[in-house]
């Protein structure tokens, strides 16, 4: 019965895992069909984002948030200008946003 449990319990992870990378497999597969148009909106839309965040970000008295808001946001610009790898692309376009995201967060919230 135990073995019948663990069997199950490895095939929901594993099901669960899958979809994850599905998603993201399909976001790449998103982007490689119209690669070039896709990046110049992921740049626009990076960039600002960026900008937005590194303006809350500045007047800070530590430069975490604007050194971390500048690193992603042109850790992403270099990969998309250099035509990296579609999953480099996604990946670190992704973080940049979730990154951004949470510096402008804490920036509003917290003042």
């Amino acid at each position: 019965m135990e073995a019948i449990i663990s069997k199950t319990v490895q095939m929901e992870t594993t099901s669960t895992q899958a979809a994850q990378l599905n998603w993201f497999n399909r976001q790449v597969a998103n982007f490689e069909e119209s690669r070039f148009g896709v990046m110049a909106m992921m740049l626009a839309v990076q960039t600002c984002w960026g900008s937005i965040a590194a303006g809350l970000s500045y007047s800070n008295e530590t430069i975490l948030g604007l050194a971390l808001c500048g690193t992603f946001t042109m850790l992403n610009n270099t990969v998309l200008i250099a035509q990296g790898p579609a999953k480099w692309c996604v990946g670190i376009f992704s973080a940049a946003i979730i990154v951004n995201t949470i510096i402008i967060l804490i920036e509003l919230i917290g003042g």
